[in-house]
């Protein structure tokens, strides 16, 4: 996990891993940064030690999932380009010459890359103060990055700006970026700092918890609740060291709410089989979400038990729902949605610090199998809106507070096509998008969950033929609480 720190060597290792959150495919044509590199820089971004501030354009938005000791951390909202700022006060840092300062940074990311090229260095003015600046181009992996490194030798501190582009779009993002850092100043009139808490990833290799989930849900106008009580438990991969295991047995449950006997008996046969032998998750030490195992095996015996517990009324209707269906149930369905629910409850969160209330938004992307290899586009803010007593323990929880929503033009088409090829005749959808909101006590410095509560709503209307729109919501609600036995976090 990438930290920062005074020391030289630390500090240029952290750039560089904080660079290959820019992946190659982010690169895009030209013409489509031509706004981007004309927008006005419209919002003004204050630092969280209250000494500094910057100007961005409004696509813009502050991360906390980057450069956790950085005083500013922003990026461009489609991950085009990023820029952190770290500021050293008197005391800190050995007193040296402004060029000395930035060459020694610059030189140390150039021996970091992989083919690397170190611009010649210059001298300016950002906003009346000194400034040295070097431009690095080199390679983080597979992904070929620029880097702009300025040093701005302030009145209070040296501030270090390092941002940085996909390398072949330079021409276009390096120019708002250059234009962003252009901006940087210190504050005329300085704010109190405002505290950040860490967020990291500590699970121990051992690890056993009690947990019960409670989940009612409204599908189609008709109410259904679940119960269940299962052991989740977590051990060391078994054949390599740097791999956790995390295993759920289910214990007990109970499915009530569908009024007819028949689909009754359908649910709850496809819910023991849902609850039997679930695979396990693997994960890194780091988080990181590995693979699913054994996944083949428990897709196939759901797959079987949806298509021959039908009802007898719906057998003459088997190929359509197994077409409806299948996408579901396959495999890359099914290891989407693990990654998907593992992100947004811990993966998603480690390795980030967030001032305590204020909220941080991003823009993701999320995949349905069902409806192709191509991802929409997912809205997501995330927050840290206080502390919570964890359950048995007298460490102090946080609460994390997620939101993620799912609509817009692509989403909706695709959907449409989907339905379209299943029923086998024109479907049209007005609109459709989904909604999640979860709430997480967790651990700081752990990232252990204590207690999880999610509500997810899913809105879909279709006009008929006669011009006629039906809407419908879908809203599942979920409860979980976690009961450990006695631990030690691996720190």
């Amino acid at each position: 996990m990438p930290t920062y720190i005074l020391e030289r060597a630390g500090h240029i290792v952290s750039i560089v891993c904080l660079g290959s959150m820019l992946i190659a495919g982010c690169a895009s044509a030209p013409n489509q940064h031509a706004a981007g590199t004309s927008a006005p820089l419209s919002q003004t971004v204050y630092s969280d030690d209250g000494v500094s501030e910057l100007s961005t354009p409004g696509t813009w938005t502050v991360r906390p999932d980057f450069g956790p000791d950085a005083s500013i951390r922003v990026a461009e909202s489609r991950g085009t380009a990023f820029l952190i700022v770290n500021s050293y006060f008197p005391g800190e840092i050995e007193t040296t010459p402004i060029s000395e300062f930035s060459k020694s940074y610059a030189e140390g990311l150039t021996e970091s890359l992989g083919n690397s090229k170190l611009s010649e260095g210059e001298m300016l003015s950002v906003n009346g103060a000194p400034a040295h600046r070097y431009v690095v181009t080199g390679s983080v992996g597979d992904v070929r990055l620029t880097y702009v490194s300025t040093v701005v030798n302030g009145a209070s501190a040296m501030h270090h700006l390092i941002g940085w582009v996909a390398a072949p779009d330079y021409s276009g993002d390096g120019d708002i970026l250059n234009r962003v850092i252009a901006t940087f100043r210190e504050s005329p009139n300085p704010r109190p700092a405002r505290q950040r808490v860490s967020l990291n990833f500590a699970w121990p290799d051992s690890l056993r918890s009690a947990v019960n989930f409670q989940q009612k849900s409204i599908k189609r106008g008709k109410e259904s609740e679940l119960k269940a009580t299962y052991l989740t438990t977590v051990r060391p991969g078994p054949s390599s060291p740097d791999e956790l295991v995390v295993s759920t047995r289910v214990m007990r449950q109970h499915l009530s709410g569908p009024d007819n006997k028949q689909e009754q008996d359908y649910l709850s046969a496809l819910l023991k089989q849902a609850s039997s032998e679930v695979p396990d998750y693997i994960v890194s030490r780091e988080g990181e979400f590995l693979r699913v195992d054994n996944l083949s095996a428990y897709q196939q015996r759901i797959e079987s038990t949806v298509m021959s517990n039908l009802p007898p009324q719906l057998e003459d209707q088997k190929d359509k729902i197994l077409a409806m269906v299948k996408p579901a149930m396959s495999e890359r369905f099914l290891a989407a949605t693990a990654t998907d629910e593992w992100n947004k409850t811990v993966g998603g969160w480690i390795s980030s610090s967030y001032v305590v209330g204020q909220t941080y938004r991003f823009s993701e992307e999320y995949y349905a199998p069902a409806l192709g290899n191509t991802p929409f586009a997912m809205t997501v803010s995330r927050r840290i809106a206080g502390f919570a007593p964890c359950t048995g323990t007298e460490t102090k929880c946080v609460k994390l507070v997620l939101i993620a929503t799912v609509s817009g033009e692509d989403f909706r088409s695709a959907m449409t096509d989907f339905l379209e090829k299943t029923v086998g005749e024109p479907v049209n959808v007005k609109h459709i998008s989904v909604v999640k909101k979860m709430e997480i006590i967790a651990e700081p410095s752990t990232l252990i969950p204590h207690r999880t509560r999610s509500s997810e709503e899913t809105t879909v209307t279709i006009e008929d033929s006669k011009g006629n729109a039906r809407t419908s919501r879908d809203t599942k609600d979920t409860r979980i609480t976690y009961s450990y036995e006695s631990y030690r976090a691996a720190r």
